[in-house]
Parts: structure tokens; sequence; C-alpha cells
């Protein structure tokens, strides 16, 4: 009996330290559970100050891991203007990686601001805001602006000037002009004396710009290239848009009647010939080259606008009919206008 007691009184002891003492596995598996990244950004954000129009801003962000597992960056979105290089994808425990973002500076003035959104694994932070500024300023100001807008009526000459002017105490010189496929001519030359912008630094190049009296009618938009021997601004850019109009407009361009049945009525579509001021233009002929329509002008202001119906005649055959409105004028830059005209008969 007192053996059976002593067994007794030892399981007794044994049996609470073992019910609360947990195995290994279950220690390696709780550990686990609860390791978690912790994503850290010593600067959020990085401003380069002033800086030269047109220069590329490269802002490298330090990324740490104070966490117990591995930090994954999921995503990197930048905002307008702004691309990400490169970045790390996975950071161990402890660890540092980097993202790194670029900012072209060419279409900027002024100061800006442009956000890097990441995206982590770590569930305290999955999302965080990174900044890169600058205050961007031309090292050489293009007066009195960088965009120049021009409204040509064909058969007449346009130009509009700019200036160069350096934002700092620096000589340079104006070498040429790229001007792409604007149609336009381009010429400059140094300033001096009482044709210098007061108040300003020198030198000072003027760049002239000159729509010829021949270009083709039609908008355009470009990008021109003004070269320098400035260091730190090679190429200066000047924004030339506008519109050649003709001297005799018709509205709309093209007649389309569009799908109509061989049995309607009539098809009709009215366009609009409208003159430039201080002229006199006079309506000779109107007609197309097909039988299946009739020409009728009406003159809204003599000498200036004239109104033309062009109609399908009814019983039409069905098919797809192209031909052309010839109107015949006085006018010597225009005698002849041609628009295209179409139908569908059904």
């Amino acid at each position: 009996m007192k053996r059976i007691l002593e067994g007794v009184l030892m399981l007794a002891c044994v049996l609470p330290a073992w019910a609360q003492a947990p195995t290994p596995a279950g220690s390696e598996a709780k550990a686990a559970s609860e390791a978690k990244p912790v994503v850290d950004f010593p600067e959020k954000i990085k401003d380069f100050g002033v800086v030269v129009k047109g220069e590329k801003i490269r802002a490298t962000f330090e990324v740490r891991n104070t966490g117990t597992a591995p930090l994954e960056i999921t995503q990197v979105r930048p905002t307008c203007g702004c691309t990400v290089a490169d970045f790390d994808r996975t950071v161990p425990p402890g660890g540092k990686g980097k993202i790194v973002a670029e900012v072209d500076t060419t279409d900027f003035t002024g100061p800006i601001s442009k956000a890097v959104l990441v995206y982590t694994n770590d569930p305290a932070m999955p999302s965080m805001t990174l900044v890169v500024k600058a205050d961007v300023q031309a090292f050489i100001d293009v007066v009195p602006r960088s965009f120049v807008r021009f409204n040509v009526l064909q058969g007449e000459a346009a130009e509009e000037k700019v200036v160069l002017v350096p934002s700092q105490p620096v000589d340079f010189k104006v070498l040429g002009v790229e001007t792409g496929t604007a149609p336009v001519t381009a010429s400059f030359r140094k300033l001096e004396g009482s044709e210098l912008i007061q108040g300003r630094n020198q030198p000072q190049w003027e760049v002239s710009f000159k729509v010829p009296a021949n270009a083709p009618e039609g908008p355009f938009n470009q990008k021109v290239t003004v070269k320098t021997t400035a260091e730190k601004a090679p190429n200066v850019t000047v924004t030339l848009t506008g519109v050649v109009r003709p001297i005799i407009q018709v509205v709309p361009p093209t007649v389309d009647l569009g799908t109509v049945p061989n049995d309607a009525p009539v098809g009709r579509a009215l366009l609009l010939v409208n003159n430039r001021q201080n002229h006199d233009l006079q309506i000779a002929n109107a007609k197309v080259a097909s039988e299946l329509f009739t020409v009728e002008v009406t003159p809204l202001q003599p000498g200036q606008r004239y109104q033309v119906a062009v109609t399908l005649k009814a019983g039409a055959p069905k098919g797809t009919h192209k031909t052309t409105l010839v109107v015949e004028t006085n006018d010597p830059s225009r005698p002849r206008l041609e628009v295209p005209v179409s139908v569908t008969v059904q």
C-alpha cells in the first residue's frame, strides 16, 4: 500500500508540469503566427530645392523592415509626371531596400510636388505616400511666354517673336532653331542697346517665327527647339500652335447625306461659303458632277456669305454614290472650290 501511495503522489506532481509546458512544435507555430513585417521610411519627402528646367530628378527612398517577417512591396504607383525606375520587392527582417523615382522637369515650371504610392504587406501600414518636391526654374526664360499661338489667313504671312533671357548673369549664344514639322520659318539675332528688356539679365536673343503666305491650310501644334551654348540650357523649348484658315471657308468641308430610302422625296444638305472681310466674293456657278443631285445657291450676305443646298433627287438608284460639288468663284486665289459628296440609297 505504501508503494501505491508513493506512485500516486509522484503522478500528481508530474501531471501539472506536463500539462502546462508547450511542445517545441507548438512554440514554433505560435512564434510563426506572431511574426510580421514592419515598414519604415527614414525620409518620406525628398525636397531638391531649385532645379533647372529640363533636369531629370532622381530620388532614392530608403525602406527598412523593422519587423520579424519578410516585407513585400507589392506595388509602386507614381503620379503624373513621375516614373518609378526601380524598387526592391522583398526586404528581409532587419534589412534595408530602396525605391527609386524619377521626375522629368521639362514640362514643369515653378514649385512641383509628385507623389509615389507604395503598397506593402505590412498589416499596420498597407499603403503610404512618398513625395518628390522641387522648384523648377528655367535657366533661360522665354519672354513673354514659351507658348506662341498663330491665327493665320491663308495667303497672308504672320510673324511672332519671343526673347530668350538668362535667369542668371551668364553669357550664351543661340546656335539655331529646329522647327520640326511646323509650317514656320525661324530666325534669331542678339538684341542690343535700347532693344534690350530693361531690368533683365543679358545677353538677350530675339527669336522670330514666321508662317509664310503659302503655308498649307489646317491646324498645327509643334514643340520647336532653340539650340544654345548655355551648358544648363542647351535646348530651350517653345510651343507653336495655331491654324491656317482658308481665304474662303466652306462649312462643313464635306457633304454626307448618310443612308436614305430610295422612295424618300428628297435628301438634302446645307453648306455655308464664307469670304474674308473687305473682299467681294461672287459665285459664278455651282454644280454636282452627277445628275442625281441638284444645287441651289442663296446669297445670305452678298459678296461675303452664301448658302449652298445640295439635294438628292427622289427615286435615286440603290447603292452608294460618291461625287463632287464644284463651286466656281471670282476669287483668283480660290477660283474653284471642290467638296466631296456621298450618300447611300437603300
